[in-house]
């Protein structure tokens, strides 16, 4: 799941079984960003369900946290939303096809920057744009003339500059669902406070699963609890 490329990739390896698709739409019409009806999902060779008859709402436009303890299935919801889990049961479906998605490891490539930041990308970007963007998230020191061929890796770069090239790179792709799995676990809280205030004022859906939900300011906060081997999932007051 560590890019919308291999999220792709993945289904395509699997798109000759017909019951693949049967659970799981896009429809433009969709009130909501995320809608989940009546989904029960286990893992292969699994007698647990990890989710039962779920059904849930996210919002569209807005920020929603996702919290919960380890192993809760913070992660698991992620994939079902992106495609990647397949539930026995239940339906998902998503106002748009433009997913993004940025991890606790941001994937860099060894090669030049742009190649770094357009990985993946289907669009036809513009250096201006490419730019405006660096320049905006301050991927290096203000006072830096960038250089977009000059060769990277993810030895030579500060893991809160992977970070930054990992949402630039969705941003580029108009991701308008950007999901994020403990994005910003490894950066520091006035760098996080930094990246969501760009992020905030873009027009996209933002599902967060943290488990620092205090670091950042959102408009839902859905929490997955575990009880009994049964897990529900409840709406928090925002921030």
């Amino acid at each position: 799941m560590n890019t919308q490329v291999h999220i792709e990739k993945f289904k395509d390896f699997e798109k000759e079984i017909p019951t693949i698709r049967d659970y799981y739409k896009v429809d433009k019409e969709l009130s909501s960003a995320v809608s989940i009806e009546n989904l029960s999902f286990k893992y292969f060779n699994s007698e647990q369900y990890i989710f039962k008859n779920l059904e849930l709402d996210i919002k569209a436009n807005e920020h929603t946290v996702i919290t919960g303890a380890n192993g809760s299935g913070k992660s698991t919801l992620l994939g079902l939303i992106a495609g990647i889990f397949y539930p026995q049961d239940g339906r998902v479906s998503l106002s748009s096809k433009n997913l993004g998605y940025v991890g606790v490891t941001p994937l860099i490539i060894a090669g030049s920057l742009k190649e770094n930041i357009l990985y993946g990308n289907k669009r036809d970007v513009e250096e201006k744009e490419i730019l405006e963007l660096l320049d905006e998230f301050k991927l290096f020191n203000e006072f830096s003339d960038i250089d977009l061929n000059m060769e990277v890796n993810n030895k030579s770069l500060s893991s809160g500059q992977m970070q930054k090239i990992s949402f630039i790179r969705s941003l580029l792709a108009n991701s308008e669902i950007l999901l994020l799995d403990e994005s910003t676990s490894n950066l520091d809280v006035r760098t996080k406070q930094f990246i969501f205030e760009i992020l905030n004022n873009k027009n996209i859906t933002i599902i967060n699963s943290t488990h620092n939900h205090e670091d950042f300011k959102y408009d839902n906060h859905l929490k997955i609890e575990l009880i009994d081997d049964i897990r529900t999932i409840n709406y928090l007051n925002s921030s």
